[in-house]
């Protein structure tokens, strides 16, 4: 090595050390979560080649923007305590309805259709069943949109349907849909349909950070249907014929006066995406004179412009009002201490407590740092499944037979924490049932993990497991 280069990885490295100095009291004033205040701290300060340029790329966590220009708050003010006695739910749906709507979620609406689909071919038929019929508007938002035979065909439908006349509003996420956010999309462009990309990857300032992604899925139609749930727009969750290496995952198609409050959400993202201000609707909830006699439906969504994190709140209030029965399908585990916790407590407490995840999931360091978990899980009586057919995509939770959760967020702190989320909270026994189905079929298709199993794992396992458990709040 020369004196010029010697002189300048000497610069390079009081640089970093410099920055990791500067950086750590910056983290420890964020007040975030210990656990994530501790990975950042050992990533900074023991890598700071690595880590301080990761966390000017991906530690952002808030988005002060967003917080000013959504209204989360369009609920009627006759949306209280009151309202909800004349839905008939139980006092547990009753104190979980009440709450997200107290942490920013919009009310229950009890004039719902749903119809769950988990398998791929019926969640793409029935998508572009939805959008050959379009008349007036088509809204998606997708983390994904493939570069593929599928999402070639969705993009096509679209920008038949722009030249009809039909208006077309396309969000993708910048990093989820980073191969397909250009000139994939110019046929629907060049047909008069709108294409918004979310969070841009650059410049990287902290409002773009590239750790904060637009992880929902939605598809709303006219205003008189939406599809919600943990399917991408690529082959490996649906397309019109069966794919051998189609993932197993769950939508909920949602027919009422429900989709105003999906639509509501997309269009307070496509506004921050692309600037464009849509209508200013209030939707209210009066229905003194009515008798549920659909699905009762709560719409949830989620993200870090919002400082309550209603979704967090509402599935651990969920898991400590739990009596008989706590499921939980996921294809990441990596929870926080008081998820788990509130598990291992259920299950002590004589709760049938199950999770159901992947053999295998696609993001390897996940699954270590995620059976990390598994042993005192275990101990306190939850039962594991590991899904056999191929990777499990699915977000499922059911509780007793009183509430279920549909939607795109996974059991992790990633989707709690960091992303944009939306769920469907499903009140009526009925609509729950289904659910449990579902997750019964998927149960059929998993192998229950032994006890004895995870005493046979390797130490060198055991560690990385328990290395990838320290640093799970950046994964």
């Amino acid at each position: 090595m020369d004196v010029p280069q010697w002189i300048v990885a000497h610069f390079l490295g009081i640089l970093g050390y410099l920055l990791a100095i500067i950086l750590i009291p910056r983290i420890l004033l964020e007040r975030r979560h210990p656990g994530a205040t501790i990975a950042w701290l050992l990533a900074i300060g023991l890598i700071p080649f690595l880590g301080v340029p990761v966390y000017f790329l991906i530690g952002g966590r808030k988005v002060k923007k967003i917080s000013e220009e959504k209204n989360w708050s369009l609920t009627s003010k006759r949306s209280d305590a009151q309202v909800l006695d004349e839905y008939g739910l139980s006092a547990t749906s009753r104190g979980i309805a009440l709450l997200l709507m107290h942490t920013g979620s919009f009310p229950p609406a009890w004039d719902n259709r749903i119809t769950i689909i988990d398998d791929g071919v019926m969640a793409y038929t029935k998508l572009v069943d939805l959008l050959e019929n379009a008349r007036e508007f088509i809204e998606i938002s997708t983390f994904i949109l493939g570069r593929d035979e599928v999402g070639r065909a969705l993009v096509d439908l679209l920008a038949q349907k722009a030249k009809q006349g039909v208006v077309v509003r396309l969000l993708l996420d910048a990093l989820g849909c980073l191969r397909t956010k250009g000139r994939f999309v110019l046929p629907l462009k060049n047909a008069g349909g709108q294409v918004g990309v979310f969070q841009p990857l650059l410049p990287l300032r902290r409002r773009w950070s590239a750790n904060l992604r637009n992880h929902r899925k939605i598809a709303i139609v006219d205003g008189h249907q939406a599809i919600v749930g943990g399917m991408n727009l690529t082959r490996e969750y649906l397309g019109p014929h069966p794919y051998p290496k189609r993932w197993k995952d769950v939508s909920v198609v949602i027919t009422g006066s429900s989709v105003e409050h999906v639509r509501t959400i997309f269009r307070q993202d496509w506004q921050y995406s692309t600037g464009e201000r849509p209508e200013t609707r209030i939707f209210h909830s009066d229905v003194s004179c009515q008798t549920p006699k659909e699905s009762i439906l709560q719409v949830v969504g989620d993200g870090p412009d919002i400082p309550e994190r209603p979704l967090y709140s509402g599935v651990l209030a969920a898991l400590h009002q739990a009596r008989e029965r706590i499921w939980v399908v996921t294809p990441y585990f990596v929870p926080d201490e008081p998820l788990s916790a509130a598990l291992e407590l259920a299950s002590r407490l004589g709760c049938d407590v199950r999770l159901i995840m992947p053999e295998r999931s696609n993001h390897p360091l996940v699954d270590l740092a995620g059976s990390s978990f598994l042993p005192d899980m275990m101990a306190a009586g939850v039962r594991v499944y590991r899904y056999q057919p191929g990777m499990l995509h699915a977000k499922l939770i059911a509780i007793d037979q009183q509430l279920a959760v549909v939607g795109s967020a996974n059991m992790d702190m990633r989707s709690f924490r960091l992303n944009f989320e939306i769920a469907t909270f499903l009140y009526n026994p009925q609509d729950v049932g289904e659910v449990i189905r579902v997750m019964k079929g998927m149960t059929q298709e998993s192998r229950e993990i032994t006890r004895e199993e995870l005493e046979q794992k390797s130490k060198i396992r055991t560690f990385s497991e328990d290395i990838c458990r320290v640093f799970s709040p950046l994964l």
